[in-house]
Order: structure tokens, then sequence, then C-alpha cells
């Protein structure tokens, strides 16, 4: 098929790059894209500026080792018990009297010590003393963990040492037991599912649900404001409505990803400038077909529900009132994270294969069972892939149909009978 000299694939290629151009192009654009990253450069460079926040390690507690960054565990031991700090700790810890510890908190050197009473350990009471402080701190909270837990085990290592324990069984109930994981042939295996092997699935779920909104955006204020200029009566009389309406999908599409990934990326950059501070994705292995049926049921989704807000755009008398009905088909994407529990426990539950089975949800239903699923449903994958791509190919071209109908409907809402005889005619 052929127009102007120009094939049906080269006229969707023309609209798409001039359509995607102008909008990365637009200074609102660049802000909108740059502003995550700068927040995320903003927030690194006031951690790294402000003490004890420093991102890529630990805060470094006064009155511990110079440049260890490590915290310490200041200790006023009154009672008997003759506590000595472990070889072994995971922390550095500093036997003080009550007057030292006292100084130290009034000169600043310390932020808190740890007082045993005279009668432990019949009074197990032990007493943090430190300065007053307002709202909540993480890096004090993260300190004050890891020195209770130290403290804890340095008082069960010293009881467990004053009754007479032999010490191979004084440290088998400090530690009870080391954990190993290997298969049913003997091979080692993985540690068991992590909180992170439960939030990479939901991750690339809001991924998908965050770009179909962000590109909403771009293809209902280009639907809206060309027809409202009247400029798209021009277009038109170059390019048909189909390859128009396929062009602007995949142009205003593309911009849509392009900030998308660009945000990914520069978490991703963040992510490894942290570390191990940032967070563990050990327990975390997705098998590379998942990967593709993911970027599979991303684009076909990411597709039909572009075709379904360029229909809204060119049906909607202005633009505002085009942003109120994309926010009720946008609603549907993010269906399958209130049914998320479900997804969890059941992944073959009879509303997971609905919500997989139905156009609107499909794309997030699926990514969840593609990356949660033992072993990937197949039956489902090629049934759900089908009626998606039924889906956006019929949706597409109603577009284009109800784009064209309603070309000159100036501040005019048509008649459901006017949007299904448009959506019917022949093209």
């Amino acid at each position: 098929m052929t127009t102007g000299g120009r094939s049906f694939a080269g006229l969707i290629a023309l609209v798409a790059r001039r359509d995607y151009i102008r909008t990365v192009r637009r200074r609102g654009f660049v802000v909108g894209t740059l502003l995550l990253p700068l927040g995320i450069g903003a927030f690194m460079l006031l951690s790294t500026i402000l003490p004890g926040v420093a991102p890529g390690a630990g805060p470094n507690l006064p009155g511990g080792p110079s440049g260890s960054g490590d915290y310490v565990l200041l200790v006023v031991d009154e009672s008997e018990l003759g506590l000595q700090p472990r070889p072994d700790g995971t922390m550095p810890v500093e036997l003080v009297s009550r007057d030292e510890g006292q100084a130290r908190l009034e000169a600043g050197t310390a932020d808190e010590f740890y007082l045993i009473p005279a009668d432990y350990p019949a009074d197990p009471t032990v007493r943090r003393i430190g300065n007053p402080t307002s709202g909540f701190d993480v890096a004090s909270f993260q300190r004050q963990a890891g020195q209770q837990q130290e403290l804890a085990l340095l008082l069960r290592t010293t009881l467990l040492d004053d009754a007479a324990v032999p010490p191979e069984a004084a440290q088998r109930i400090v530690a009870p037991y080391s954990l190993e994981t290997e298969t049913t042939a003997g091979e080692p295996g993985a540690a068991g599912p992590s909180i992170a092997a439960f939030l990479v699935p939901f991750a690339f779920t809001m991924l998908f649900v965050m770009s179909i909104f962000i590109t909403s955006g771009y293809l209902l204020q280009s639907v809206t404001e060309e027809k409202e200029n009247r400029v798209v009566e021009i277009v038109l009389s170059s390019v048909p409505a189909l390859p128009l309406m396929a062009g602007k999908i995949l142009g205003l599409g593309a911009a849509g990803l392009t900030q998308v990934v660009f945000w990914v990326l520069s978490v991703l950059v963040v992510l490894a400038m942290l570390g191990d501070s940032g967070g563990s994705l050990e327990g975390v292995a997705i098998a590379p077909i998942a990967v593709l049926l993911g970027l599979v049921y991303f684009a076909l989704g990411y597709l039909g529900y572009g075709a379904i807000f360029s229909a809204v755009g060119a049906l909607a008398p202005g633009s505002r009132e085009a942003q109120q009905y994309a926010g009720f088909f946008g609603f549907f994407a993010v269906v399958p994270l209130i049914f998320s529990s479900i997804f969890i426990t059941d992944i073959g539950s009879p509303i997971v294969t609905i919500l997989a089975l139905i156009p609107f949800t499909t794309p997030a239903a699926m990514l969840m069972v593609v990356t949660l699923a033992p072993d990937i449903p197949w039956g489902l994958v090629v049934i759900s892939i089908v009626s998606l791509g039924t889906f956006t190919v019929l949706a597409t071209i109603a577009s284009a149909r109800v784009f064209r109908a309603t070309l000159l409907l100036y501040g005019v809402r048509p008649g459901a009978r006017a949007i299904v005889g448009a959506i019917l005619a022949r093209a």
C-alpha cells in the first residue's frame, strides 16, 4: 500500500519521527526527564555533606577509630560480670566509666552510652543514656540497632562464661547453626527467596504503569492540540488516518519510553554507586525467557493503551476532559497490583487467569506471572499474547476511524451511536 509515493510503513515512520523529535525537544520534556536524576544527585550531595549519612558507608560516630566509619559501642559496666569486648565483635566496644560517658556526651564526641546496673542480671534493665533528638534520624536508628545487637551478644557470651559453660557449647548457644542450601542433586542452591525477589516483579509492573501514564499525557496533548488548532486537517490531506494514528502511538510512545529508560538508568547508576548500602539483589534470579516475555507484554500493552488514549484524545471536546477519561482507562492497568497477594500466594488462581486474559489487565498481570511463577505457563502465555496482540491491532484501527470521524467536531462530545458507527465503518 502506497500513498503519495510513500509506503504504509514509510508513512508511519515519518509521523513517528516527527512526533518523537518534536516531543523530546520541548522544554517541559527535557526538564521532566532531568528532574529525577537531578533530585537523586541533590540528595546524594546533601548526604555527603551532612555528617553521619554519607552513602556507601556507615556513619562515622565521633569517638570511634579515626576514619573507620564504624559504629562504636560505649558501655558503662557497674555490675560484677566483668564484661570483656569480644575479639570477633562486629563493632568496636569501649568500656568507660559513667563520668567519662557523660563527659563524651557533653563534648559531643559520642551520641549515647549503655549503662548496665549493679544488680544485673537480677535486674535486666539496661539504660541507654544519650542526648535528646528531634524527628526520625535513619542514621541514628541504624547505629542504635547495631549497638544493641552487639551488646546483646556481649552480655550473652559473658553470662555463659560466668556460668562456666564450655566454650564450644557457648559458641553453639550464641550461634546455633550456619545454613547452607543445596538441591536434591547435591549441588549448591539459592539461599531462598528474598524481599528483592518479590519486589522485582512489582518494579516491572510499576514501571509499566508509570510509562503508561507518562505516555498518555503526550498522546492526549498531541491529539487534542492538533485537533483544536486544526493542524491535523492539513496533515490528513497528506497522510491517511490509520498511519497517522499508528505513527503517533509509536513516536510519542518512544518519547515516553525514552524518559522512563533514562530514569531507570539513573537509578541503576545510583545503586551501583551505593554498593552494599543500596541493598542486595543476590536473591533475584529471573530467567532470560521471562525477561523476553516481559518485554513482549510491555511493548504490546504500551501500544494497546496508546491506541486507547489516542481515541480518547480524538473523542474528548478538550484536553481537560481527555485527561479525565484517560484516568478511567489507566485505572485498569493497576488492577493486578490490587490483587498482588493472590499472585504471590496462589499463582494458579482463577482470578489470576481472568486478569491475564482481559486485554486491559493482561500486561501488568502477565508481567507478574512470568516473574513469579515457578514454571512459565506457556498455554496462558500464548493465549494472552494472541488476545493482547489482537486487541492492540483492533484498537489502533478503531482509534484511526474514530479520529477521522470526529475530525470536525470541535467542542462537541459525540454520542455512543456515532462512536460505534465510526468504529464499524469501512476504511
